[in-house]
């Protein structure tokens, strides 16, 4: 029951949180910024947006059973007199119920989950879609990632080796520190922090005259668009 709420219940959390964050303003945002970048430096930069980074399922599965736990107190301990059937199957489905709730409740995920252990999946997530997205074929290996996760509200950078001189590692951790922070904001704040913050750099690696645009620059997103607003047709003779 908990890995099928798991499958289904997102699909409305994916479309609360892409409006909240990746609407219509910000995706407007990360295109400029983008083309900024690009047009002012041999950067190219691929923006890549994930939902979460993984499942983190010890999170439902202590909660599912802290609920378990609780309910069975409450059964064993009240006042009515619980049949032995219910004090057997009620605790269980109590907990089920309770560690698929924590699907759509990322903060729990967060609270429960060590900093390090979000670190490391973000940053794992975050190399395995900078190969999967191709980000490493530019004819001058200056492809940069921006990896975003939203459940752990973390930003991870991934740069090609042609990058390593104008973005060492110490000036890598500074610009993921900064994105979080404009990342808990909104997107557009994000995005416009990415264009200030990368507008540094990018005399270090100036654009060629026969530079091409190598990478495709629309965001690479697992959530949901926003759904536009359809009116819905009134019937013949409505006079309303």
């Amino acid at each position: 029951m908990t890995a099928l709420f798991a499958q289904t219940a997102p699909l409305r959390y994916r479309r609360a949180v892409s409006a909240r964050f990746l609407d219509d303003a910000a995706r407007a945002a990360f295109a400029k910024a983008v083309k900024s970048i690009e047009d002012a430096s041999a950067i190219e930069v691929v923006v890549a947006v994930r939902r979460k980074s993984a499942g983190y399922r010890h999170a439902n599965a202590l909660v599912g059973v802290l609920a378990a736990f609780a309910g069975l107190a409450a059964m064993l301990f009240s006042d009515y007199e619980f049949s032995i059937p219910s004090i057997l199957i009620d605790p269980f489905v109590v907990g089920l119920i309770a560690g698929g709730l924590v699907e759509l409740a990322p903060g729990i995920k967060r609270l429960l989950t060590p900093p390090r252990m979000l670190d490391r999946e973000v940053l794992r997530s975050a190399r395995a879609a900078f190969i999967e997205r191709g980000v490493h074929n530019t004819r001058d290996r200056s492809g940069l990632l921006v990896y975003i996760s939203w459940l752990e509200q973390r930003v991870a950078i991934v740069r090609d080796s042609g990058l390593d001189r104008v973005l060492p590692d110490d000036a890598v951790t500074r610009l993921e520190r900064e994105l979080t922070t404009a990342m808990r904001i909104s997107g557009s704040a994000l995005a416009d922090r990415l264009e200030t913050l990368l507008s540094k750099v990018t005399v270090g690696m100036p654009r060629r005259a026969d530079d091409a645009n190598e990478l495709p620059d629309a965001i690479d997103s697992d959530l949901a668009k926003p759904r536009a607003r359809r009116d819905v047709p009134k019937p013949p003779g409505d006079p309303s």
